[in-house]
């Protein structure tokens, strides 16, 4: 059964409404059909929305809510991963893995011996990058929370986020 993250707005009652890159994963990657059972998260509460495809819209999936399962797969405490910038791309590696550990929230830190100091406008597509890892492996591994990545921050700033 697939998992996919919606926003909360997108559940209302029994409907459920994906839209965007879930939509095209759906239809066009997964071909899936009216009838086949999916698995919704808002990513904010520890729920797991079971529900079946009942129609296709011009770009979007209209869902109808089977039962809510009280997902019980997340830690019971919240953990944060301060994460010194590494060189190269193993940053991407290390979101998925610790998103997979069940790691609330990455907060990317840029230190004084830091190899990797991307400018800003390179920063904020990294980011992006690391919140779209982030959320495939929380699809993956089938959490029911989104983890947060946060914006690379430098060290002082860390200091005072934790």
């Amino acid at each position: 059964m697939r998992h996919f993250f919606v926003d909360p707005a997108a559940i209302q009652g029994k409907d459920i409404l994906l839209t965007g890159s879930n939509f095209n994963h759906i239809k066009n990657v997964l071909r899936m059909r009216t009838g086949d059972v999916v698995s919704v998260s808002n990513g904010i509460d520890n729920r797991e929305y079971r529900c079946h495809i009942e129609s296709f819209g011009e770009n979007e999936v209209h869902c109808r809510l089977d039962f809510i399962k009280e997902a019980d797969v997340e830690l019971p405490v919240r953990v944060t991963l301060f994460q010194g910038l590494p060189k190269g791309d193993k940053m991407d590696f290390i979101v998925e893995k610790s998103v997979e550990l069940g790691v609330s929230e990455i907060v990317p830190v840029s230190c004084s011996r830091s190899v990797l100091r991307p400018d800003p406008g390179k920063a904020k597509n990294r980011v992006e990058r690391w919140r779209k890892k982030a959320e495939a492996a929380a699809k993956q591994s089938r959490r029911s929370i989104l983890p947060e990545v946060h914006d690379i921050c430098d060290f002082g700033q860390a200091l005072e986020m934790g």
